[in-house]
């Protein structure tokens, strides 16, 4: 596929002409790179001066808890675009660490060819507004929902809250233990939760890692 076709498949660029699309990938000064599987992409802490885009392949997004006691990851694939909400604001450093699982390619545009992108076309500082005010709204909900009174979905919003998107494949490594302390539940409680979703099939847990195929299926 060209790349002409991957942009306008991305939310960035959707309602561009195919002409804009032509005159972005002429005259705009695009970074590219190719990363290996288990390559380590962006680490969590770079400082971030780029718009990435995943064009090709998969990666794992894994974010850590500020004290260390459990990580996070979730699996998505391309096209995507990284952590856009990174590029401005009060810390321009991607909290998260990107690690490709398969073989991945991908595109860069430096912050002063987005400014001069977002000046130049209507369509993209609209897209590039709409996708930040997106993520603040949504974050700005989840704050006044009523919390979960069972354990299964109190483990659901547990994950759910911490991750980009509340579909598709999770990873958590967390002890038991810690899970428990951060949902408000016992130990043993948890423990019996947790045989009973992999009985279900819904997650495989072993040795403080659990791997989630679906996370939307825990909200079922």
């Amino acid at each position: 596929m060209r790349l002409h076709d991957q942009l306008l498949m991305l939310p960035l660029f959707q309602g561009m002409s195919r002409n804009d699309i032509e005159n972005v990938v002429a005259h705009t000064r695009l970074g590219f790179s190719k990363h290996g599987k288990n390559k380590v992409v962006i680490n969590e802490g770079k400082k971030c001066v780029n718009l990435c885009f995943l064009m090709q392949g998969e990666m794992e997004a894994v974010t850590n808890a500020y004290d260390g006691s459990y990580s996070i990851g979730e699996t998505f694939g391309a096209p995507a675009m990284i952590q856009p909400e990174c590029l401005f604001g009060l810390k321009q450093i991607y909290t998260k660490t990107f690690i490709a699982t398969t073989e991945c390619r991908m595109v860069y545009i430096g912050k002063n060819e987005v400014t001069k992108l977002m000046a130049e076309f209507d369509i993209f500082r609209i897209n590039m507004l709409n996708i930040l005010c997106t993520k603040v709204q949504r974050l700005s909900h989840m704050q006044w929902q009523k919390p979960p009174q069972d354990i299964r979905r109190k483990i659901f919003a547990f994950v759910e809250k911490r991750c980009q998107t509340a579909v598709g494949h999770k990873t958590m490594k967390i002890k038991m233990e810690v899970l428990a302390e951060q949902i408000g539940e016992s130990r043993i409680n948890v423990s019996s939760c947790l045989a009973a979703l992999e009985n279900e099939g819904l997650l495989k847990h072993s040795r403080a890692t659990m791997d989630i195929p679906a996370l939307e299926r825990l909200n079922e």
